[in-house]
């Protein structure tokens, strides 16, 4: 498999023969495929699943970004997080046939009206549902090791999780116009509680949260092996409990 390491360009430079994870996949399925794919250049029809896919990725991120209020139970936050499912649903849906109708090329039979609302916000629901263990978990362990850290107004973590009202994270900022002078304050609900208090369930939320790409970064997120010979993008990463 004759592949190149990831270019001196940094997590901005482009590179076909770049090492990854899914080259490596499509290579090991159909080795023609990964050359007329990789090395060629040659693109296969979209599909309605890709822009799904794509879209509901960022709808379920924008979901997790979002700092609750004060919560009762875990319930009252799964009804409060449902209910931002359906916006974004809605949101990630017109996001969607908008791409589909920007698509040259497109896999034959496919057809933007046979993709609804309702599907969509299912599968958001069921990431939250997903997402609602990890924070019973850290609701269950106080929080894990980072809560006072928390409280205390710091992060545990060099790069944060996303989340409203917090400045993104871009891997080259000097590419970024003007990043210092936007205002990415918006007003939330969400407090820290005191020292040693006990903790809240959208404490949970907000410690459970998970590193993920977040939807206003336009530039890769891309992490490299030390080594320089692979480069990829990680989804999602869990890290509440160290």
């Amino acid at each position: 498999m004759p592949v190149g390491v990831p270019p001196k360009g940094g997590p901005l430079g482009r590179s076909r023969s770049r090492l990854s994870a899914s080259g490596l996949t499509t290579f090991l399925r159909c080795p023609r495929q990964w050359f007329l794919s990789r090395k060629v250049g040659l693109s296969s029809p979209s599909s309605i699943g890709q822009i799904t896919g794509l879209v509901i990725e960022d709808a379920f991120c924008r979901v997790l970004m979002n700092r609750p209020g004060p919560m009762e139970s875990l319930d009252d936050l799964r009804l409060w997080a449902y209910g931002l499912c359906k916006t974004e649903a809605e949101k990630a849906w017109n996001e969607g046939q908008e791409a589909w109708s920007a698509r040259l090329w497109k896999r034959q039979g496919s057809d933007w009206s046979t993709v609804e609302v309702d599907d969509y916000e299912q599968k958001i629901r069921n990431g939250v549902d997903l997402f609602l263990d990890e924070v019973h978990a850290c609701f269950q362990q106080n929080g894990g090791p980072y809560l006072e850290t928390y409280r205390s107004g710091e992060t545990p973590f060099n790069v944060p999780s996303p989340a409203w009202g917090e400045v993104p994270q871009f891997p080259v900022p000097e590419k970024v116009q003007s990043l210092k002078a936007r205002d990415w304050t918006i007003e939330h609900p969400f407090v820290w509680q005191s020292k040693n208090e006990a903790i809240q369930w959208n404490e949970a939320w907000e410690i459970a949260r998970p590193w993920f790409k977040d939807p206003r970064v336009h530039q890769p997120q891309r992490m490299f092996h030390p080594e320089g010979w692979a480069a990829g993008e990680l989804d999602l990463v869990l890290r509440w409990d160290g």
